[in-house]
């Protein structure tokens, strides 16, 4: 039987692939800094912080995971740009601390959680790339995801554990907070239409083309990839994404037509990031030959998900 670890299990993603993870009928253990909101039915939980080298190894010598989904981490790019010093500490320090606590189990897989970010600059040839392309990350929280696949591959070869890289593009879906563009925007709309803000919704750069996928997707493709470890060579790099660019405005768009109440719009200065990359999208045919992963999730449902998400989370308030 599979004995799969999850770190960051208490997460936004967490909580996607915990289930599904369960359902193939592995054990299925989740670690993390807090307590998830809703557990799965045959998962257990131990709140452990990857920066507690002791607890993570103590953990570690007693599971004895056969797989690893290695979540855990900081993936805000704006949270990064305020904290860069907290950023790589938690990004790479933790990480370190789990390769130290991985040596007790040699013929083990790392799947390492990185992101498309990573790609950074090469986004600028201005088309789908696909994970030949050069990363030339370029903001704090990519060059961390890059760093640690460097780290990575320098130092589970040493310790018999093999490495898949994993590169999701944008991701969205219910229990994203809103510090990631889609769910400030039903955050906005949520609470606008229940009076507790003005019609005014506040947005950065709209113009930009990204890569989304809903969650549902992404967590499949990691469970598809899981299932086929034993296939998966030492080191592959597999890009999730949909190859179908979006603007921003264009979601936007979306989940105007599905709200409640009529609203403005106005660009906040505080919202626009410098540097931004006008195209960014990724190509997954290596993920779709290896598993035959496709999105399952259509784009209206997305949307309609995360807006319905938001409008619930205020319901427990209403009334």
């Amino acid at each position: 039987m599979k004995r799969i670890l999850v770190t960051g299990a208490a997460g936004f993603v967490g909580g996607h692939v915990l289930p599904l993870l369960a359902a193939s009928g592995a054990r299925v253990v989740g670690i993390g800094r807090g307590a998830p909101r809703d557990l799965p039915a045959g998962v257990d939980y131990e709140r452990i912080d990857l920066l507690d080298e002791a607890a993570l190894s103590g953990f570690m010598a007693r599971f004895r995971p056969t797989e690893i989904l290695h979540l855990a981490g900081l993936a805000s790019v704006g949270e990064s740009a305020t904290g860069p010093g907290q950023t790589w500490r938690v990004n790479v320090n933790g990480l370190m601390n789990l390769v130290a606590a991985v040596e007790a189990v040699p013929g083990c897989t790392l799947f390492f959680v990185s992101s498309g970010e990573v790609y950074g600059g090469a986004f600028l040839a201005g088309h789908a790339l696909s994970e030949e392309a050069e990363p030339l990350p370029r903001n704090t929280y990519a060059r961390s995801k890059w760093v640690g696949e460097q780290l990575l591959r320098d130092l589970l070869p040493r310790i018999g554990v093999k490495l898949v890289v994993l590169r999701p593009f944008n991701h969205i879906g219910p229990g994203q907070d809103e510090r990631f563009v889609v769910a400030s925007f039903a955050g906005q709309i949520a609470r606008i239409e229940v009076g507790r803000a003005p019609p005014l919704l506040e947005v950065g750069n709209l113009s930009s083309y990204r890569d989304f996928l809903d969650v549902a997707d992404v967590a499949g493709a990691y469970g598809d990839l899981i299932g086929r470890v034993e296939s998966l060579a030492d080191g592959s790099v597999f890009n999730i994404s949909s190859g179908v660019p979006r603007t921003i405005a264009s979601v936007l768009d979306g989940l105007r037509a599905r709200a409640r109440v009529q609203f403005e719009i106005r660009v906040a200065p505080e919202r626009v990031r410098p540097s931004e990359i006008p195209l960014a999208a990724g190509d997954a045919t290596r993920l779709r030959e290896a598993t035959g992963w496709q999105p399952r999730v259509a784009w209206d449902d997305a949307l309609a998900r995360v807006l319905d998400d938001a409008r619930a989370r205020l319901a427990p308030t209403e009334g």
